[in-house]
């Protein structure tokens, strides 16, 4: 994986116009987007860092995943009265919901605006370099061509229970919420829980000495709050990525940092 370190502006500005200008079609969602407030911090869903806290199969994790879904789901009705689930939705899309509550799911937050990914890169942890992960879909997608030339793509309800070998993909939803809206939010999935995505899809590239296709940039973190007065002055706060009164407290925390920043 590719590491390049950002230390102002105008080098993050050159950096992604040069990736969009590369682009044939901007919508088309080639390329995904993760800040990460910690750069040592690996690109680990929330249900992987809890597993591999102990010497534990993936069977075993499956089993763990299985269980949470289906507590989730006996209980969601009783919290939420307007989303119900039948044996016809895939656990998939009850995933995101889970992840959207805040429940450990093998799924990891994605967006399509590198501005939106770098909030979250440099929000918290200023004593810490931040991660703007960069994600090349069709790089990838070539490299697992190369290497399993006989395997036609996989449908995504198959994904979570197929074995033949690791595989990571981008899902959306198909009942978006207003968070994912404003923060034009995908998530990526893997079918195995113990691995990180990151090394997933850079140890598909090494096999076939390929580019992997993921770039990580690496954000100093004495510039973490500059950039988040210029993310300000764009409308990408957290008043306007989270709704309700959540955002609001966020924001207020977010302006005496930018105050205090301003008068150093």
């Amino acid at each position: 994986m590719v590491e390049i370190e950002i230390n102002d502006w105008k080098k993050l500005s050159v950096y992604l116009e040069k990736i969009f200008i590369n682009l044939k079609d901007l919508s088309n969602g080639y390329v995904h987007f993760r800040g990460q407030s910690d750069k040592q911090w690996k690109l680990e869903p929330s249900l992987t860092r809890i597993v591999l806290g102990d010497e534990i199969s993936e069977k075993k994790a499956e089993y763990y995943e299985k269980q949470s879904i289906l507590n989730f789901r006996s209980q969601f009705h009783l919290l939420n009265d307007k989303i119900s689930y039948n044996p016809e939705n895939h656990n998939i899309s009850v995933l995101i919901d889970m992840q959207h509550y805040s429940c450990p799911t093998r799924l990891l937050d994605w967006t399509t605006s590198p501005y939106v990914a770098l909030y979250f890169a440099v929000r918290e942890s200023f004593e810490k370099d931040g991660a703007l992960f960069i994600w090349t879909i069709p790089q990838y997608k070539k490299n697992l061509k190369e290497k399993y030339k006989d395997n036609d793509s996989i449908d995504i309800t198959d994904l979570i229970d197929f074995k033949d070998y690791d595989y990571a993909e981008i899902v959306y939803s198909t009942r978006k919420n207003e968070r994912i809206v404003k923060q034009q939010g995908t998530f990526s999935i893997s079918n195995n829980l113990l691995k990180s995505h990151c090394d997933l899809i850079t140890n598909i590239a090494q096999e076939q000495n390929q580019n992997s296709g993921l770039i990580k940039l690496i954000i100093k973190n004495d510039i973490k709050v500059e950039f988040l007065a210029r993310l300000k002055t764009m409308n990408i706060s957290s008043e306007s990525l989270f709704p309700g009164l959540d955002g609001l407290g966020r924001s207020v925390r977010e302006s005496l940092m930018i105050r205090k920043w301003k008068r150093e």
